[in-house]
């Protein structure tokens, strides 16, 4: 790769980033990256998200957890429309957005994760050969490959079948390209298929544990850490239904992080899920990374989601803000999420998904073998989380159950605690055979409409956005449907 492909990253490696407080400050006329710092320096500024590109907001709208209200206050209705395709599940719902005077770079997952990916690729390819101490290069290489792995991971569950699609294997599906170097190609990627993703995820994770566990010390939170790459690979392993791995990666998470926040305990007026949280594993980027701009006012928590907390349950105080009949003025949703109550705070992967995988592993170990040993690990784990969800005293106690009974009341706790963050949602109803859902959109006082995303739905996969198509005709387009959706 040329010198002054390198010169350019580097030169643009000025933003405000989660490796911020470890970088000094050195001489702008240090442009040509010659040590293990100068390329650091380059994953920390440019590999990570910075808090000013979107990642993937466009999830927001496609789940059950989200409903459109009608505004009837001031708020422009107009702005009502322009994201309602990406609600409805319209093909190619990008182009649509376009046409609505929408903003389409924000829904641009596709450009934004490969464009993280350059200068991870970069950091890969030349520490080795950098000048600077060992260590502190194989923790920069360490970050680099848990990077690496949580990009594709998530650029293959948004672009692509799910790894355990029925009445197929992964092999046959498209995946993603796979771009392993920061060397200018001469000709288009291709994709590759689903299990060469995967395979290579996994290879990258073992790199990062392998690296990162060998200098465990107490560093902040905003570096990807041994800890945190062993929670991505446990997200990995239940996707590809490997039950021990999601159970090992977590309890290994658990070992080095098993506090949960007491919610009974909370009295601030932010919110419990913050860098700050005793949960906290990573925090990246900000909050604002997920967020279309000022959808909230009109999109947020759906009745389908509040109604399935039980009595008593703080998350419906703390992660959820019921709005008073007379602020419905201002506010259309009845009820709107408070999880990113402070718009500069972090998105944050926490300890309270740890014991919601592992206890998921367990469950799928008990309805596998018929072993009850399973079933009371998995009981352990979700009766502990739910404990911190309640006063003292009033979490129900769940005890033993039948293996299908037990796995699903376990995805319903992983969505009360889980909604709205890192698109955990979407990626699970894909994975649990992509159900049917719908979705209530009010265009006006008198009309209410319905949506239906229907079972093995071709819109459970994003459609590649039309421009990347166009800079390289050698992708090949997602299936998606051929009609306008309508209203049932």
């Amino acid at each position: 790769m040329k010198k002054l492909f390198l010169i350019a990253i580097l030169a643009g490696a000025t933003g405000i980033t989660s490796c911020k407080k470890f970088l000094e400050e050195r001489s702008q006329t240090d442009i040509i990256p010659t040590t293990v710092a100068d390329y650091g320096d380059i994953l920390c500024t440019k590999g990570y998200p910075d808090g000013n590109s979107k990642l993937q907001p466009q999830l927001f709208f496609l789940t059950d957890d989200v409903e459109y209200y009608l505004t009837i206050g001031s708020t422009d209705h107009q702005a009502h429309q322009k994201y309602s395709p990406i609600f409805k599940w319209q093909a190619e719902y990008t182009e649509a957005v376009r046409l609505a005077g929408g903003e389409t770079t924000v829904i641009n997952s596709w450009e934004t994760y490969y464009k993280l990916l350059l200068p991870v690729n970069v950091a890969l390819q030349y520490l080795d050969v950098a000048k600077g101490d060992n260590d502190e290069r194989e923790w920069f290489k360490g970050q680099a490959f848990g990077l690496r792995a949580y990009y594709y991971y998530m650029l293959v569950n948004l672009y692509a079948m799910p790894y355990n699609t029925a009445g197929t294997t992964p092999d046959k599906l498209p995946g993603v390209p796979l771009k392993l170097d920061a060397n200018v190609v001469e000709s288009d990627l291709t994709r590759n298929s689903v299990a060469e993703v995967y395979a290579q995820i996994k290879k990258d994770i073992d790199s990062s544990i392998r690296l990162l566990e060998k200098d465990k010390r107490e560093r902040e939170k905003t570096f990807f850490s041994h800890v945190a790459v062993h929670l991505l690979a446990s997200r990995v392993a239940l996707q590809m239904e490997d039950w021990q791995a999601a159970v090992d990666h977590a309890s290994y998470v658990l070992q080095y992080n098993p506090e949960l926040q007491d919610l009974a305990g909370w009295s601030q007026e932010y919110s419990p899920i913050r860098s700050q949280s005793p949960e906290t594993i990573w925090a990246y980027g900000t909050n604002k990374e997920t967020e279309v701009n000022g959808f909230p006012l009109l999109a947020d928590v759906s009745h389908n989601l509040y109604d399935s907390y039980e009595p008593n349950d703080l998350r419906t105080f703390y992660y959820i803000w019921w709005t008073p009949p007379e602020l419905k003025v201002w506010f259309a949703p009845d009820y709107s999420s408070q999880k990113h109550f402070n718009d500069m705070d972090y998105m944050i992967w926490r300890s309270s998904e740890a014991y919601l995988n592992r206890a998921e592993g367990y469950i799928q170990l008990y309805r596998k073998t018929g072993d009850a040993s399973f079933a009371q690990k998995a009981l352990t784990d979700l009766n502990t989380l739910r404990a911190k969800r309640f006063n003292p005293g009033e979490a129900p106690v769940w005890g033993m159950m039948p293996g299908d009974e037990l796995l699903t009341k376990y995805r319903a706790e992983r969505r009360r605690e889980l909604f709205f963050e890192e698109g955990h949602r979407w990626f699970d109803l894909r994975r649990y055979g992509m159900p049917r859902i719908e979705h209530v959109y009010r265009p006006s006082e008198a009309v209410t409409e319905v949506y239906v995303l229907e079972e093995n739905d071709p819109q459970y996969v994003l459609a590649i956005p039309r421009e990347v198509l166009d800079r390289n005709r050698s992708l090949t387009q997602n299936k998606q449907i051929t009609y306008v959706r309508k209203p049932q």
